[in-house]
């Protein structure tokens, strides 16, 4: 008889454990995101193709405003390696059905030879277009341009338009 009860012992443990585990993994099933309630914090995401990476961005919060539609992001710092291009701003919205986003409020862009400044820039990840309609001001080492508006196409040619002024150092 006595050396039942550890095989006894063993399997109500073991009954026991099944049984809690079931349950949480149950309840994990019951987790719900509500928009205004629900995000995520300290985000990295890193996009490769053919184990390249193309790009990476890192946000501090982003913040589901419509579940499968659309989320609000805070201090974004998205990168570009092949381009030694890094882009800096403050917020941005999501547009998740249509694979847009616009960063909001002052937008900064670097390489190793220009920065470029702009507000409320838009880009477009399956036309591959980036625009702004605002002011915007390209520095280099001899050189500051400014322009009303910016777009650019495929990510390699850009078009300034409206009182663009160049000047040389």
């Amino acid at each position: 008889m006595r050396k039942f009860i550890p095989i006894v012992l063993i399997i109500a443990a073991t009954v026991l454990f099944v049984y809690y585990t079931s349950q949480e993994i149950y309840s994990l099933k019951k987790i719900t995101i509500i928009p205004g309630n629900s995000y995520l914090e300290n985000v990295k995401i890193t996009h490769a193709a053919q184990s390249v990476v193309k790009w990476t961005a890192a946000i501090e919060k982003i913040s589901v405003l419509k579940v499968g539609e659309a989320a609000e992001l805070r201090n974004i710092q998205f990168n570009i390696p092949e381009k030694e291009v890094t882009m800096n701003a403050g917020q941005g919205a999501y547009d998740i059905k249509n694979n847009k986003i616009v960063l909001l409020g002052e937008v900064t862009a670097n390489n190793k030879e220009f920065q470029v400044k702009s507000k409320d820039i838009k880009w477009d990840f399956k036309a591959e277009t980036l625009t702004s309609v605002n002011e915007v001001v390209l520095t280099g080492k001899n050189v500051r341009v400014r322009a009303d508006s910016i777009e650019t196409f495929g990510g390699e040619k850009l078009q300034l338009s409206g009182n663009v002024m160049v000047v040389y150092r």
